[in-house]
């Protein structure tokens, strides 16, 4: 009788089939895991990988990181305490997890993020070098500056000092002088760009004393120049527009107006094809109130300032108060001040502030 071989015992056979299922097991894990991974990696290659990072940061308050991140996207002059001061106000009440978002219409990568159907922010997205995508918010408002400054003359904004990466134009002619006909004597300006600020930048001239800003009354520059508040400087600012002021009113001449002009401008050659034949004719008039501030230099023959005066006018019948606000240029002719431009504006007037309120 031939022998019959052994089986295998029953404990050996369960050995077997636990190591072949593991061996599967393991085998099966690594193939999704390895998978999942190439998954995250190709979905991190995607710019809605960023807002999901970027919401991820604001969740778990890593705003550093956010500010941080935004510097390399969209380099900018806000300083860190006031970035995430804003960050913490804009998400205070969100909810990150129901956050959701569109492409914006200013550009490729660009989204607005929405809560309960409320706009909260636009991110602006870059792809950095390692193909992962990092995110910077796009804060609402007119928010970007230009700022001219004295040719050679160099500044910190918000107590950093500019590098030529924000310079758009050097040694050019001071946009307020653009409107003279002959330039050559005109204040020269170094042209900075700053974008995406919070606020009004703090502007300060690097080892210069004496300096200050005026804001431009229709546009969003500032122009940088020597502080050249006086009483001296003020009285030319006032009597020079209260001529101006007096040729509309019928109360002067054009060639008054044109005594204080420089006439190769097109700020004389509009007020002198001006109609001023629809002033109601009047017997009593008066100015009160005038004042001249914020007085700059750009050069030493050139200053602009504000002048704001109240002008009241009555024919006996009928009387009516101007509140009258100026952006005035001048610029030296013959050793004596001329206007060289002008721009109007009421609300510098502070009672047209005090009508707002």
């Amino acid at each position: 009788m031939a022998k019959t071989g052994k089986g295998i015992k029953t404990p050996l056979a369960l050995l077997v089939l636990l190591l072949v299922t593991a061996g599967c097991v393991f085998g099966g894990f690594t193939f999704v895991n390895n998978a999942k991974k190439e998954f995250a990696a190709a979905e991190a290659k995607l710019p809605e990988s960023g807002i999901s990072d970027y919401l991820l940061k604001i969740r778990n308050q890593r705003f550093d990181e956010i500010y941080e991140d935004s510097l390399v996207v969209a380099p900018h002059l806000n300083a860190k305490e006031d970035y995430i001061a804003t960050l913490k106000e804009i998400y205070a009440n969100a909810d990150t997890s129901r956050i959701e978002f569109a492409p914006a219409e200013e550009g490729d990568n660009t989204y607005n993020l929405v809560y309960n159907h409320k706009y909260l922010a636009t991110l602006k997205l870059l792809q950095a070098a390692d193909g992962s995508w990092k995110a910077s918010t796009v804060f609402a408002g007119n928010n970007d500056y230009v700022v001219e400054v004295p040719a050679g003359l160099k500044i910190t904004v918000n107590g950093i000092e500019l590098t030529s990466e924000y310079l758009i134009e050097n040694n050019v002619t001071a946009s307020n002088f653009l409107g003279l006909h002959d330039k050559t004597n005109a204040p020269k300006v170094d042209r900075y760009e700053l974008t995406n600020l919070l606020a009004k930048p703090v502007i300060k001239v690097v080892g210069e004393n004496g300096y200050t800003t005026l804001d431009d009354v229709l546009s969003n520059t500032i122009y940088v120049g020597r502080d050249a508040q006086s009483a001296e400087n003020a009285r030319v600012f006032i009597d020079d527009i209260k001529v101006c002021a007096q040729f509309p009113a019928q109360e002067s001449g054009l060639g008054a107006v044109a005594a204080v002009s420089i006439t190769n401008s097109d700020w004389y050659d509009r007020i002198r094809t001006m109609q001023n034949n629809w002033f109601t004719s009047h017997g009593t008039s008066r100015f009160s109130n005038e004042t001249a501030r914020n007085i700059i230099q750009q050069s030493d023959d050139t200053m602009v300032g504000y002048v704001t005066f109240d002008y009241y006018a009555s024919n006996g019948e009928v009387s009516r108060t101007w509140n009258s606000g100026f952006q005035v240029t001048f610029m030296k002719q013959g050793g004596i001040w001329k206007i060289a431009g002008m721009a109007v504006d009421s609300t510098l007037n502070p009672a047209v502030e005090w009508k707002n309120d």
